[in-house]
C-alpha cells in the first residue's frame, strides 16, 4: 500500500494529478515556475482547498485539520518566527499539536542537539547564519 496516495487532486492550478509514493521511496518534484509543484505540496498538507482524495498510509485526509495530518512542511523562506528563540520555534509545532509540556522539552533538546544547534537555544532568527536558520527550520519541521 502507498505511504502517500493522491487520486484525481484538482483545483486551480492542479488538473487531476494522481501520485503514489510508497515507503522508503524519494520523490523530487522538478517543473517550471508556475507548473503546480508547490501548489501540490500545500494541498498535501492541507494548506489549499482540493476536490479529489489525499490519503496517508491509506487513510483519507479529508477534514483532518492541518496541524493533525503528521505532515511537516519546510518553506522556503523558512518562516521562523522573529521574536521566538531557536528553542522556542522548535517547539512551536509541538505545542500546536497538544504535545505534553515534559515531553515538547524533551524533542526540543532531542531535535536541538540532533542538528547541532544548542548552542544556539536562546538565540532569535535574526542573530543566526543562513545555514544555522536552515537547521533550526528543519528541525521544527522534524
Amino acid at each position: 500500500m502507498p505511504s502517500l496516495e493522491l487520486k484525481g487532486i484538482r483545483n486551480f492550478v492542479l488538473k487531476g494529478v494522481n501520485l503514489k509514493v510508497f515507503d522508503g521511496e524519494l520523490l523530487v518534484l522538478l517543473g517550471p515556475t508556475g507548473a503546480g509543484k508547490t501548489t501540490l505540496l500545500n494541498v498535501i498538507a492541507g494548506l489549499l482547498e482540493y476536490e479529489g482524495s489525499v490519503l496517508l498510509d491509506g487513510t483519507p485526509l479529508e477534514g483532518v485539520p492541518t496541524n493533525r495530518r503528521g505532515i511537516g512542511y519546510l518553506f522556503q523562506d523558512l518562516a521562523l518566527f522573529p521574536h521566538l528563540d531557536v528553542a522556542s520555534n522548535i517547539a512551536y509545532g509541538l505545542k500546536a499539536q497538544g504535545v505534553p509540556p515534559k515531553r515538547v522539552r524533551e524533542r526540543v533538546k532531542e531535535l536541538l542537539e540532533l542538528m547541532k544547534v544548542g548552542h544556539l537555544a536562546h538565540r532569535h532568527p535574526k542573530d543566526l547564519s543562513g545555514g544555522e536558520k536552515q537547521r533550526v527550520a528543519l528541525a521544527r519541521t522534524i
